[in-house]
């Protein structure tokens, strides 16, 4: 499903290379708005969304797997699991 992930030279976009040829880039301030992990979806329901700067980076990436990345961002927030099937479903929600 996907061939290659990476950060923009800026890190503030993630680079995501799919196996059919098409390459979407998805911001880290909606990565980390998107987060599925407990922390994220507590905040969200206690607040009604998450606060995220906009100047917020991605720091590194981490496979899990063979079927998600785990993304780590300047934040400090590490916790989210992204599966592939969900990156593709937010490509195709917010990917340019």
């Amino acid at each position: 499903m996907i061939d290659r992930l990476s950060a923009t030279p800026d890190n503030r976009k993630l680079i995501v290379e799919w196996e059919s040829g098409n390459v979407t880039e998805l911001p880290a301030t909606t990565l980390r708005q998107e987060a599925r992990d407990a922390y994220t979806r507590r905040a969200k329901l206690d607040n009604g969304s998450i606060d995220v700067s906009p100047d917020l980076t991605i720091t590194a990436l981490t496979q899990v797997g063979r079927a998600g990345v785990n993304i780590t961002f300047s934040d400090g927030h590490d916790r989210a699991i992204y599966p592939f099937v969900y990156l593709h479903a937010l490509s195709e929600q917010y990917g340019n």
